[in-house]
């Protein structure tokens, strides 16, 4: 026989039986709050460091990389190296600025040593280094100087000084506009003498080979005069993969041989005031002086856009007096020229 039995009261425990069992650890507890961690304090000198470790090693020039590595090491670190990343801020940058120009830095100076500020704050910003980029002053502004475009007759002098090393290297420059580092790296397997083309596919920077300037190849036309200077040097050459242009030493050039040499050249054809760069700005300008159109000139020049060719189309004054002597009507005397005529 089954006994049935109501069912009673619900009993619940007593505060001495709760007081036990949570001695026991036997209820269950809300989860402690986790604990929350300040967030980590960065300096200046945390954000250089992954800056050198990042943007500084990934594919810029080495030019631009020894750049960078020199303002941060002789003017950025001394001053922000141990501040506080937010620190570096838009006050911050003007009393930079206001200090740079108490030193006398050109405008172009000082916006360099700026942007690689600003570079390196950005990196900071990427890597969650920095909530955001903080508002900063606005760079100096670069005026746009008169060029001084070399003449032909001036060349030509320098060329009559040089010895037959400094000529081949000037001549590259001047008679197909290749830059310092592009020279450098020019190899005898670039030039072909029997179509006449010299194929630009690298550069030499602090001993570091590197892409065109533009990043791309180019090939450019060469004319009689330097394939009779190319052709009267090639039978010195020690193989294919030679570099075209020595030293008088049988030695590739250095980083500053090529300007240290043509200022020498100029010296002793007193026709003073020009550095090697010069030179690849002859051949541009020297092409527009003769007719060439713009877009020709940016592909044998390597521009990587048609406004820097534009900015080599800058003639002298007199290109600009045969400009107004056209007003006056082919060649007329005006008040620009000696003895001009009144109206």
């Amino acid at each position: 026989m089954t006994l049935k039995c109501k069912p009673g009261p619900e009993q619940k425990p007593s505060i001495g039986v709760i007081a036990e069992l949570a001695q026991r650890g036997t209820l269950a507890k809300e989860p402690p709050a986790p604990a929350t961690e300040a967030p980590p304090a960065y300096t200046f000198d945390d954000a250089v460091r992954h800056f050198r470790a990042t943007h500084m090693k990934n594919g810029i020039k080495p030019s631009t990389r020894a750049g960078y590595a020199n303002r941060i090491d002789m003017l950025l670190m001394p001053r922000f190296g141990g501040m506080p990343l937010e620190e570096v801020d838009g006050t911050a940058l003007t009393k930079l600025d206001v200090d740079l120009v108490a030193d006398k830095l050109a405008s172009s100076t000082r916006g360099k040593i700026q942007t690689v500020l600003r570079s390196v704050l950005r990196s900071a910003v990427r890597a969650g280094m920095l909530k955001a980029m903080p508002v900063l002053p606005p760079l100096p502004k670069v005026g746009r100087k008169v060029p001084r475009p070399m003449r032909r007759d001036v060349l030509e002098a320098i060329l009559g000084v040089t010895n037959p090393e400094g000529r081949l290297a000037f001549e590259l420059a001047a008679f197909t506009g290749i830059r310092a580092s592009e020279l450098r790296g020019l190899r005898w397997s670039d030039v072909d003498l029997k179509i006449g083309t010299i194929t630009v596919r690298r550069g030499i920077t602090l001993g570091i080979e590197v892409t065109p300037k533009s990043h791309h190849q180019r090939v450019i036309p060469i004319g009689r005069r330097l394939r009779a200077t190319l052709a009267a040097a090639e039978p010195n050459k020690k193989s294919p993969w030679a570099p075209v242009a020595l030293t008088a030493l049988g030695k590739p050039w250095g980083e500053s041989g090529l300007n240290q040499a043509f200022q020498r050249a100029q010296e002793r054809a007193a026709r003073t005031g020009w550095t090697f760069h010069d030179l690849r700005h002859f051949f541009v300008t020297e092409l527009f002086r003769n007719g060439a159109g713009a877009a020709a000139i940016q592909q044998l020049a390597g521009h990587a856009d048609l406004a820097t060719t534009q900015r080599y189309a800058d003639l002298d004054a007199n290109d600009l007096r045969s400009a107004i002597d056209l007003i006056d009507g082919n060649g007329v005397e005006t008040a620009l020229g000696d003895g001009a005529k009144k109206p």
